[in-house]
């Protein structure tokens, strides 16, 4: 007896026009195809895509999609290509505020490779529903290029990916596969400061680590459901100093996040939350980051469901860094060490810092900007996760 099960998930936030005009992001678009590149956690040979206008105002219109293996940039393995469609028709009409599946695609992949997802626009369509993705290049010809294996051709080049939410994959029901996890997290999960192109986030550095030991057995897939600048209590959107840094797209507040994005997701067995430091440069006190932190374990705990907790990582020297907001980081971090209620503890804290000044990132893990980790500091991360938690049952 098979099932679907999550394979790759991307957190859709509301597109803000106070992001038109960063280097990240492409506003609209008319007879044009989007091809995205995505990184699978498990493979199979029958697939299905979902697609979301959540935030749509108008109907979205997708005219042509297809599914193939991604050799390098645009390019895709040509010799196979997969025809996405939804009840038979290649093209679909996804109405406001809707999300839906496409037909079950017919498509072997490789499990070492990539996919592209490319998709047709062929009237004006504004964007409204994206997720921004800082360490993945997403590529725009002019036309229905969506079988076309042409770099000239894609001449534009952005970092998001447009309306696409997740990829499942076909797995036969075993009692001994580990299942979904899913890592509720801001930009340090989403792998901001990670590599271009290079599958450096760290739930994917996870996910080799676990593959190298499966021995060929069933392993789970780990869904990145970061957002950079997300926070646990305040829709970012909705914070001016957040729109003056750029992240007027960082999407609603993870509290009411969880439910939507953790708990539905197909083959679900466990959350890990690794959040905290946005709310913390927004001001929030001890108290309120502890008891948001308090609630989203407790629910995630009444779904029956394993649950991780990772301590909040070093900002000293970075333009975010005042003493006050240190001593908040360093009480919520105390009350996490301490948290029973959990099924596993994840010190990033003390993975990152500096043994010398711990307050800061060593600087071998940080990007620059001192916040974020780089792909040696998001290796560090993965590597400090004992493997175990994916295959034990829950204790609490």
């Amino acid at each position: 007896m098979s099932q679907w099960k999550r394979s790759w998930y991307a957190s859709q936030t509301q597109f803000d026009d106070r992001f038109f005009g960063h280097a990240f992001s492409h506003a609209s678009f008319e007879n044009q195809t989007v091809r995205m590149v995505i990184h699978p956690h498990d493979y199979g040979s029958i697939w299905r895509i979902k697609f979301s206008n959540r935030y749509g105002v108008y109907p979205l219109t997708l005219d042509s999609v297809t599914l193939a293996s991604h050799r390098k940039n645009v390019n895709f393995d040509d010799q196979d290509v997969g025809n996405v469609t939804f009840k038979g028709s290649s093209k679909v009409v996804i109405p406001v505020g809707k999300e839906l599946y496409s037909d079950p695609v017919s498509y072997h992949a490789d499990p070492s490779a990539d996919l592209t997802i490319s998709l047709y626009l062929p009237v004006y369509t504004k964007v409204s529903t994206w997720h921004f993705s800082p360490a993945r290049s997403t590529y725009i010809a002019q036309g229905n290029q969506t079988k076309v294996n042409d770099s000239i051709t894609f001449d534009t080049t952005t970092h998001s990916y447009y309306w696409l939410t997740a990829l499942d994959v076909e797995v036969m029901s075993s009692e001994v596969d580990p299942g979904v996890f899913v890592v509720m997290g801001d930009s340090i999960t989403e792998g901001y400061a990670s590599s271009l192109n290079a599958n450096q986030r760290w739930p994917d550095l996870l996910l080799n680590r676990i593959r190298q030991v499966s021995h060929d057995q069933p392993f789970p897939s780990i869904l990145n459901a970061g957002l950079t600048g997300n926070m646990i209590l305040r829709d970012a959107r909705d914070v001016e100093e957040g729109a003056a840094l750029g992240l007027a797209n960082a999407g609603e507040r993870m509290l009411d996040r969880l439910e939507r994005e953790g708990f539905t997701q197909p083959g679900l067995k466990g959350i890990i939350f690794n959040c905290g430091i946005n709310d913390i440069f927004g001001d929030a006190t001890s108290e309120q980051l502890i008891r948001g932190l308090n609630e989203m374990i407790d629910r995630t705990k009444k779904q029956y469901l394993k649950v991780a907790i990772c301590t909040v990582t070093p900002f000293g020297k970075s333009h975010f860094f005042t003493d006050e907001r240190e001593k908040v980081r360093q009480e919520v971090n105390q009350w996490i060490r301490s948290n029973a209620q959990t099924d596993l503890i994840i010190d990033l804290d003390r993975t990152l810092a500096d043994p010398q000044e711990p307050t800061q990132m060593l600087h071998i893990y940080d990007s620059g900007d001192k916040a974020h980790p780089n792909d040696d500091g998001n290796k560090a991360i993965a590597e400090a996760i004992p493997l175990s938690f994916f295959y034990e049952s829950s204790q609490n």
